[in-house]
């Protein structure tokens, strides 16, 4: 299902694939490069401390290393650990995840040339739908939500000798998450280790998981093929099956800006290095004032920034909240690069956001034409890891978007301050290969009022995916888990209700076979209960071009200067039904012309977001087709189906309409305002369901459907059964 780099299955990487491989007609010398970048690697930092960080991780079952911005960290020390023999070929692996896919494969990429391998080879990535790796491969880069997925494969990650977490400090839900179950593993894996070193049955003490782990002793030999120890007894676990020869997990967590000492209390008190970095200086400028816009003051900054310093002194990162600001001021700064000034050098805007598609995003590494500046527009996607070549000025707008979840009203993404820990990053971004530039599109005595760090996000969002995964992987009792922040029980229970009103749970909390089957997709439960209930009402199709439909922020675009024009040729595709019908209609209308670039510039289509819709669709086809869906069931012109489907998943979003006019939300009895977007805005139906809420001065849903408040009822009898049955009396 996924793209992956394919190896011969029984023999060794041959000479011509290692030395040399054709591409484009061109022979690549992988040995070649990397003695060419053998020099930069030694001139590093962090190179002088090598011999005490192996030996330091090496000594300690978990090590915490603090490694300024440019000492190196995240491209050596993995390279380190393979160096020294942490991984056996064809057997175990060194897995170093990143919050971020585009900076998973970038740093796999550029840690591939200095190894010398091509990659998939000995260096490799794997990300959510897209496998770039091999069974020769020994150091493998991928996402903490890929790695996430893998435990519940293999709950003890047989195949990994060392798992080296990089920016942990951004304390994504996954990181948290892997936290807890990578210290789990660790001691399940030290236990294991001793009995096959000392191949003495012992009998373990259950874990937090309330889950009882016995050992037994077989010398028949049909338990598995995993190997022997050296008593030549096999190991055999009741619970994790055949450990034979299975060995210690080593965790190793890094970052720039780590609260260290809490990390190291997590795990029992793990050593701590600090290493140096060489950071160039970074001058730093705040406004005198605070401005009422900050897109309008990143335009501006990066503009002037152009026009006053040398076309060679280096390109702009301008930082902004999401997809929307960056389309926003790309098409601002392409206005005012078509009126630059006779002999001034050429504007090029490269935006690098999470959802734009693989390609585009490598966009931002290319080196600009002649007399050429390129400014790079970006999301917090460029505070960590993702290191852009030539960057030596940066515009910060100090803020950041941010998912909040309330479970009286629902989820929201609301744009805030940063925090002082990544403003740091962000200035950090200008000295990374000589003295440069921050502009701070706020004041000094704002910057001093914001706080030293963000929120985990598992304090501040819903909880029913984790919860999902926390059960799938074996976690009875998540109240329980051994998490590093804990979140409110009021948000964990909600998470259970939740769980257990979409039918993945039963009456005691145990995962149900639906709770199993939602658990393989890559979704929020919400999206894959929405899958599951279109199988039996015939309408697959559908229900996964919407829900890959919803996976981007806009669809459409609307120019300031022709508002008018977008809305009216936006009529085209809107149903009266609401705004996931006219999504569904959008693309269908895109496919019959092809995505014709003319064709979505007089729709104002946004042609890019909608090809990443496609790929985002042919990715869960091919996951549907492996659990044995039909992706082609369809419900042809019968679409009330679809949107009965989405409420099986999307209940708990749901609001009614009022006497006096406005909506109600069933959870949290919340007013709701249509989003002004909305096909629906301005018109009055029974009930409404909704994607999500979103904060601005007032609480707007978006992604908006009118459906049957008796739908609802029949939705979710267990929430909403009893009180829309009152609400009609």
């Amino acid at each position: 299902m996924a793209k992956s780099v394919t190896f011969p299955d029984s023999e060794p990487l041959k000479e011509p694939l290692v030395h040399g491989k054709k591409n484009g007609g061109k022979r690549i010398d992988y040995k070649a490069q990397a003695q060419r970048l053998r020099a930069q690697r030694q001139a590093l930092p962090i190179y002088s401390a090598r011999q005490a960080i192996i030996q330091k991780i090496t000594d300690n079952p978990t090590v915490i290393i603090v490694g300024e911005t440019g000492s190196g960290k995240t491209t050596q020390i993995p390279q380190y650990l393979l160096e020294s023999g942490f991984t056996v070929k064809g057997q175990t692996t060194i897995a170093v995840t990143q919050p971020r896919r585009v900076a998973a494969t970038s740093i796999a990429k550029r840690v591939a040339e200095e190894v010398g391998t091509p990659l998939g080879g000995r260096v490799g990535y794997t990300i959510r739908f897209e496998d770039c790796s091999s069974a020769y491969t020994q150091l493998r880069f991928c996402t903490d939500g890929l790695l996430l997925r893998e435990i519940l494969a293999d709950p003890l990650l047989r195949r990994y000798s060392v798992v080296v977490l990089d920016e942990a400090h951004e304390r994504t839900l996954r990181t948290d998450i892997l936290l807890g179950m990578l210290k789990d593993i660790q001691r399940e894996r030290a236990r294991v280790a001793r009995l096959n070193r000392d191949a003495v049955p012992e009998t373990a003490e259950p874990d937090h998981r309330s889950r009882g782990t016995h050992m037994k002793f077989d010398n028949s030999g049909d338990q598995g093929t995993s190997g022997v120890g050296d008593s030549g007894t096999r190991v055999v676990d009741e619970t994790h099956g055949d450990v034979t020869g299975l060995d210690d997990l080593r965790i190793v967590v890094m970052s720039a800006t780590l609260d260290a000492e809490r990390f190291s209390e997590y795990f029992d008190n793990a050593p701590i290095l600090y290493v140096a970095g060489r950071q160039f200086p970074v001058s730093t400028y705040y406004t005198t004032t605070p401005q009422a816009d900050y897109l309008d003051s990143a335009h501006l900054a990066a503009l002037q920034i152009h026009m006053e310093t040398p076309s060679d002194s280096g390109d702009i990162l301008v930082f902004l909240a999401g997809q929307e600001d960056i389309e926003n001021v790309e098409r601002l700064l392409v206005e005012s690069a078509a009126n630059l000034p006779n002999g001034a050098p050429a504007l090029l805007p490269c935006p690098i956001f999470a959802a734009l598609p693989q390609a585009q995003q490598s966009k931002v590494f290319d080196p600009a034409p002649e007399f050429t500046r390129k400014v790079i527009l970006a999301t917090n996607i460029a505070e960590t890891s993702l290191t852009i070549p030539g960057i030596r000025h940066v515009v910060d707008s100090g803020v950041h978007k941010v998912r909040g979840f309330d479970p009286r009203v629902g989820e929201s993404l609301l744009v805030e301050p940063i925090s002082k820990s990544s403003a740091r990053q962000r200035t950090g971004r200008a000295g990374r290969e000589a003295a440069g530039f921050c502009y701070r599109l706020y004041t000094e005595a704002d910057y001093a009022q914001l706080a030293e760090d963000s929120v985990p996000e598992i304090k501040r969002c819903q909880l029913s995916m984790v919860v999902l995964q926390l059960k799938a992987s074996g976690v009875r009792d998540v109240l329980k888990f051994d998490f590093m922040d804990r979140p409110s029980k009021k948000a964990l229970k909600h998470a259970l209700l939740e769980l257990y009103a979409l039918d993945a749970l039963d009456d005691l909390g145990e995962l149900t076979k639906l709770g199993k089957w939602m658990a393989e997709f890559p979704l929020e439960p919400t999206y894959a209960k929405v899958i599951y209930a279109s199988v039996s009402a015939g309408c697959t199709r559908e229900a996964i071009d919407i829900v890959s439909l919803l996976s981007v922020d806009s669809l459409f675009y609307v120019p300031a200067d022709k508002r008018d024009e977008s809305n009216a040729a936006q009529m085209a595709f809107r149903s009266s039904e609401g705004d996931h019908l006219t999504y569904l209609n959008l693309l269908r209308a895109f496919n019959k012309v092809n995505g014709d670039k003319i064709w979505c510039q007089e729709h104002f289509v946004n042609r890019r977001n909608v090809k990443h819709v496609l790929d985002v669709r042919q990715q869960l086809n091919r996951l549907c087709t492996r659990l044995g869906i039909d992706t082609e069931l369809s419900c042809g012109t019968d679409l009330a189906n679809v949107l009965r489907c989405f409420l099986a998943g999307f209940f708990h979003n749901c609001a009614l309409l009022q006497p006096d006019g406005t909506y109600r939300s069933l959870n949290g009895s919340q007013i709701v305002h249509i989003h002004p977007a909305s096909s629906l805005f301005g018109k009055k139906t029974p009930a409404i369901f909704f994607d999500q809420l979103v904060f601005t001065n007032k609480l707007h849903a978006r992604a908006v459907s009118a459906v049957d408040a008796v739908w609802i009822a029949q939705a979710a009898p267990k929430l909403y059964g009893r009180m829309l049955a009152t609400s009609q009396k």
